[in-house]
Parts: structure tokens; sequence; C-alpha cells
């Protein structure tokens, strides 16, 4: 057994949370980022509150961008700062809304799993499909939850099985 591997079933399940949280707090940073930098060239108003409130919200699968999407589009709708000349503003605000939905869609089908997957040696389509069932059964709860109790379940039955 190499030096640094937990023994402890209490060791194992803290790894495997430690690992989950890290990765997600990194997927946070960068949709946060890659937020800002799309905000900032559009040159819209309070750019890096709604990056912020992106990469938080993020952490929330299916539900968190949404609600950050909302909020960009009223305030590319209200902010009166114009990034696409001779357009009514409601049109700003559909294309932040556009842009936001493909961001939430490259995070939550491809991003997450991805990352999420591949710290925890889960198969990505089993991170999608845990967090979606989560979302199906148990809503925003569920959205948030299910990784962490399918990771601690996995670790419990790895342990007692080897």
């Amino acid at each position: 057994m190499k030096k640094n591997t937990p023994r402890t079933l209490g060791e194992k399940i803290r790894k495997v949370l430690i690992n989950y949280f890290t990765t997600q707090f990194i997927l946070m940073v960068m949709v946060g980022l890659a937020t800002w930098g799309i905000l900032t060239l559009l040159n819209l108003k309070y750019a890096l509150v709604l990056a912020i409130l992106t990469g938080v919200l993020s952490a929330i699968p299916n539900f968190g961008i949404l609600v950050a999407t909302v909020i960009a589009a009223l305030v590319a709708v209200f902010d009166q700062v114009v990034f696409l000349q001779n357009t009514p503003s409601i049109i700003e605000g559909i294309v932040v809304l556009a842009i936001f939905v493909l961001l939430n869609k490259l995070v939550d089908l491809f991003l997450a799993p991805l990352f999420l997957g591949k710290t925890n040696k889960i198969n990505p389509l089993v991170v999608f499909l845990v967090t979606l069932l989560g979302t199906i059964f148990f809503g925003v709860w569920g959205a948030v939850f299910a990784m962490p109790v399918f990771l601690i379940v996995k670790t419990v039955l790895e342990h007692f099985s080897e």
C-alpha cells in the first residue's frame, strides 16, 4: 500500500469529498473567468459581479447558471450600455441569454462530468446520470447533493468489498 493511501473508511470518504469539492471549486473559477471575459468583451455593466455570481451559482448543476442567466440578461437589457449598435436593448438581453445557455450546456453536459469523473475515477456519463437523477427526484437539493452522496456510497461499498 502506498504511503499516503487512506486506510480507514473515514479517511477514504474525506479524501473523495476533498477531491470533489476541489474540482467543483476549480470549475467555479473557470466559469467565473470565462463569464467575466465574455461580459467584458460585450462591455456589459457589472461584468465582474455577474461573473462572480455565475461562478458561484455554477456549483448548482442545471439551476445555478440558469439563475445567473436571467440576472445577466436583465442587466444587459437595462444597463444602458449598447454593445450591438442600432438594435433594441432587448436583443442584447437575448444575445446574453443565448451565450449563457451555451455556457450552461458546456459546463453541465461536458466540463463538469469530465472533470468530476476524472478526479474521482468515474465515467463522465455516470456523473451526468447521477446528477440528472438527483435533479429529477429531489430538485435543486438533489442536483447539489447527488454527486457527494454517490461518492460516499461508492467509497463505502469499495471499502467493504476489499
